[in-house]
């Protein structure tokens, strides 16, 4: 998932630039429009669904989940055919009639899932999206610029197991919710004192830090030397390892974040008929372990895993073991709740 913590900023210059200059697309009933994070699916698969069906993809990116709400809020949702979303963001979605509810009818690879992922809390019953890929939160350190273990968020939160120099993930829900792990919490709590003592803590930490990075950023800072550890994404460690192997990655010891990017049909989209097939074309276990070896995010269909490579099935960054993911939270949706979420966070960037 490539999720990378932006400015307010950068999501409206990036709705500006979809609004100005938005991709040309052949017309006709033949064409899947597809919005997708950036770099988040080979060219192959999309040509190779081409090939079997004669549709057109036409894909659009965007790089952090604002930008990409923001778009669809400004009359994108008529445009695109298929978006791929964060879990958390599915049911707000669907409360302000973004997305249609799905037609589970129309897949029959449906039943290729892990059972894990069929019931899943950010969208009980998937009842408007479909798992597209999934993988945990953590931390990613060079292990020769730390001066001790990377197993707790201590490293960022207690000065006496600073192990180096750290960056604080610029994303709310990710940061605000491993504060709330180390205090004990839910990362999902609504409990105003929870909240405030996750804000002190962050505050805190705030002035040990080498500052905030989005995802993308944050690891790159880490593979220059700039910091010596960031929370961050497991696949995204994955594909940065290839670049220098001193990168690694730990899930802390008091949990966190496990995640789904989500498949969603927008409610007024063009061609549906060719987005369900789209979907069951990436539930083939073929194809999605394609998408998954591609990434390096772990896939949710259950067939598609033997068909790994087995370094990538073996390696508990991929898929952490039953008793580590029991540890791992999703990220719900809060409703209005959110608004002490937004509260905080703007209290620690502006301090």
């Amino acid at each position: 998932m490539r999720r990378v913590g932006v400015l307010l900023l950068a999501a409206a210059l990036a709705l500006l630039g979809w609004l100005f200059f938005r991709p040309k697309a052949p017309s006709g009933a033949g064409t899947l429009y597809f919005l997708n994070w950036a770099d988040y699916i080979p060219e192959e698969l999309l040509r190779k669904f081409e090939r079997e069906t004669g549709a057109k993809v036409v894909l659009d990116t965007f790089e952090s989940p604002e930008a990409m709400l923001a778009k669809l809020k400004a009359g994108a949702d008529r445009e695109f055919s298929l978006v791929v979303a964060p879990d958390y963001y599915v049911l707000q979605m669907a409360r302000e009639g973004l997305v249609a509810p799905l037609d589970r009818g129309r897949l029959k690879n449906l039943g290729n899932l892990d059972p894990f992922f069929l019931d899943p809390p950010y969208d009980p019953g998937l009842r408007h999206s479909v798992p597209y890929l999934w993988g945990t939160t953590g931390i990613a350190y060079r292990e020769d610029l730390v001066k001790g273990p990377v197993d707790s968020y201590a490293v960022f939160f207690d000065p006496k197991a600073q192990v180096g120099p750290f960056l604080l993930l610029d994303e709310m829900r990710e940061t605000i919710g491993a504060a709330l792990r180390y205090l004990g919490y839910s990362v999902n709590t609504t409990d105003p004192l929870a909240l405030e003592k996750a804000k002190e803590l962050l505050l805190a930490a705030k002035g040990r830090s080498v500052g905030f990075a989005g995802g993308v950023e944050a690891l790159n800072r880490v593979l220059a030397g700039d910091a010596a550890l960031s929370l961050a994404y497991s696949g995204d460690v994955l594909q940065a390892r290839k670049e220098d192997k001193r990168l690694r990655y730990a899930l802390a010891k008091e949990g966190g974040t496990l995640w789904t990017d989500a498949m969603v049909v927008p409610k007024r989209g063009p061609a549906q008929e060719l987005a369900y097939r789209f979907i069951d074309f990436l539930l083939r276990p073929e194809n999605a372990a394609e998408l998954a070896a591609y990434t390096r995010y772990a896939t949710p269909v259950a067939k598609a895993i033997p068909l790994l490579p087995e370094e990538m099935r073996k390696d508990p960054t991929v898929f952490p073991p039953e008793e580590v993911r029991a540890r791992l939270e999703y990220l719900k949706d809060l409703g209005p709740a959110i608004a002490l979420y937004d509260r905080v966070w703007t209290e620690v960037k502006a301090r």
